[in-house]
């Protein structure tokens, strides 16, 4: 909404243009006056307001046949002439002021342009330069993971030798050193595999493998290489009987839940419990992983599935729930976090079932 202000200016510089043509009266030419008015309509356009610049006209106009066209200072015309002479001088205002108005509006329109040309550059620039940034570093944790591969498998397969002889039987000290290394050897070992699988499935190099496959099988196979790190902890799994079997990818799958459930050792007290539960919902089957930690702080539900998140407490390295939201959308599911009412946390997700089974 155009100012009052705006409108003030115009009739001021009609006014002052009024002023100079009396002193300039008795030298120039009527044409040579309206020339001035004109000037001080263009003024008033270059300002970009339609309505200040046609009042500028119309003033214009009235003022120099006021004060300059005979009769002077009445609004009658002595010579028919002069009235072509005001409707040009009128249409010739606001052409003019029309002009002025729109090259400014194409002015701010180019310089806005520029401004967006160079936030579109500079984010495509800063994009890039992250593009990179993640592909070195996912290059250099796929490297750093192979190379760590063959030196680990030699020093879990020499504790497995150890831990098999009779020596250590006879020492309890060694055997619980060797436990231990070959623990922690495992742990790092699940840890590198989830490097690898996050780097392969950001590069797009993993193919899906689906089959048929029952969840219970998954599942089973998940607890039994993870018997020693439940430590104690109990574990109940719901899986109906009727439950048809899955498209998927067994292997990535089987990950999908060695994360979770790791993910709820790392937090569940070693007398506490884990629960898994399945069931069909519509097209789909549901997943639901429950523990009995502390629970998600605020903010974190869609968090804890960032690469590399850790929360406070956090002792993994911030990959498992990345790479299980990551194999859940390939298999065109979902995954989510909450917190359960009675504390500790749910990691829930669907995966499709094939349309011979959907209701």
């Amino acid at each position: 909404m155009v100012s009052r202000r705006e409108y003030g200016l115009a009739v001021l510089l009609v006014a002052a243009a009024t002023a100079v043509c009396f002193s300039l009266s008795h030298f120039l030419e009527l044409t040579n006056l309206a020339m001035i008015y004109l000037l001080a309509t263009l003024i008033v356009a270059a300002r970009g307001n339609r309505g200040p610049a046609a009042l500028s006209s119309i003033l214009g106009v009235l003022c120099f046949d006021f004060f300059f066209v005979p009769p002077r200072f009445t609004l009658r015309v002595s010579d028919v002439q002069y009235f072509w002479t005001f409707v040009g001088m009128f249409t010739t205002a606001m052409v003019i002021s029309h002009l002025a108005i729109r090259l400014r509006a194409e002015a701010a329109s180019a310089r806005e342009n520029e401004q967006r040309s160079v936030w579109l550059l500079e984010k495509a620039k800063k994009a890039e330069i992250e593009a990179e940034s993640e592909r070195l570093r996912s290059s250099l944790l796929s490297s750093v993971s192979h190379d760590l591969r063959t030196p680990l498998a030699a020093i879990l397969g020499s504790v497995g030798t150890l831990l098999g002889r009779g020596e250590p039987v006879k020492h309890p000290e060694s055997r619980e050193l060797l436990e231990n290394i070959q623990n922690e050897g495992e742990r790092l070992s699940r840890l590198i595999q989830n490097l690898l699988e996050a780097t392969r499935l950001e590069s797009g190099a993993v193919q899906l493998h689906k089959e048929l496959y029952p969840l219970e099988e998954v599942v089973g196979s998940s607890l039994e290489r993870l018997e020693k790190s439940l430590d104690g902890r109990d574990v109940i799994v719901r899986i109906p009987d009727e439950l048809p079997s899955i498209p998927m990818d067994a292997i990535l799958m089987e990950q999908v839940f060695m994360n979770l459930l790791e993910n709820g050792i790392r937090y569940t007290p070693p007398k506490g419990r884990l629960e898994i539960f399945a069931e069909v919902r519509d097209d789909s089957v549901r997943v639901s992983v429950l523990d009995q930690g502390p629970g998600l702080k605020v903010g974190e539900s869609e968090r804890v599935f960032d690469k590399f998140y850790r929360g406070e407490s956090s002792k993994g390295a911030g990959l498992g729930l990345a790479i299980c939201r990551a194999v859940i959308n390939a298999h065109g599911g979902h995954i989510s976090a909450e917190n359960r009412p009675g504390g500790g946390a749910a990691f829930q997700f669907t995966l499709p079932l094939e349309k011979s089974h959907e209701r």
